[in-house]
């Protein structure tokens, strides 16, 4: 028996324009939150996901299995907003050879302590949102997107170490960005 959402996807490999005005209304929210993690702009997230949603619907007849429409669609809008950093060159290059011993270890982010500190998912991505570029996509790539550190170095053009070290700063920079926002609730 098919679901509806098996129906919309075959409506959309028919190019029916109701059933992607379904699919877009049952994903966009979603899908924007996975651009709003990679963007300082509500205004430029929802430009990616318009061009994300451009490609899902350019490519949706080569997905074979529509109930992992959502996984596949996500990976479309990660890849997008990859993309539009590394094309507009939001990137820079952070050398970190000069950082003192012991600031290269890497830090872990608790997130069961974040969930149990009761930030609310809006706190949280505006911290991420805040970070300079270079950390917000590292962290996303690594923390969000689950990729190998070698992966995010290919993909980004940078080496492993200096992956690494991004990430530790990132993190350390959340969380204080955190802790001013648990702070200012007291």
């Amino acid at each position: 028996m098919k679901t509806e959402l098996v129906y919309i996807v075959e409506g959309c490999q028919k190019k029916d324009p109701m059933a992607q005005k379904l699919l877009y209304e049952k994903f966009a929210p979603s899908m924007l939150g996975v651009c709003m993690r990679y963007t300082h702009s509500r205004d430029e997230a929802q430009d990616l996901l318009h061009d994300g949603f451009i490609k899902v619907f350019e490519r949706i007849g080569h997905l074979h299995n529509p109930m992992a429409v959502s996984s596949w669609m996500y990976k479309i809008m990660v890849n997008t907003c990859l993309n539009y950093i590394t094309r507009n060159s939001q990137l820079q290059y952070y050398d970190m050879s000069d950082m003192e011993n012991g600031e290269n270890q890497q830090l872990l982010v608790d997130d069961t302590q974040i969930e149990e500190d009761g930030y609310t998912m809006d706190e949280i991505v505006h911290a991420i949102q805040e970070l300079p570029d270079t950390y917000r996509t590292v962290f996303n790539m690594r923390e969000v997107e689950e990729m190998k550190f070698s992966e995010i170095a290919e993909t980004l053009g940078m080496n492993e170490s200096s992956i690494r070290s991004v990430l530790t700063r990132a993190r350390r920079m959340l969380r204080n960005k955190l802790s001013k926002i648990k702070n200012n609730k007291i």
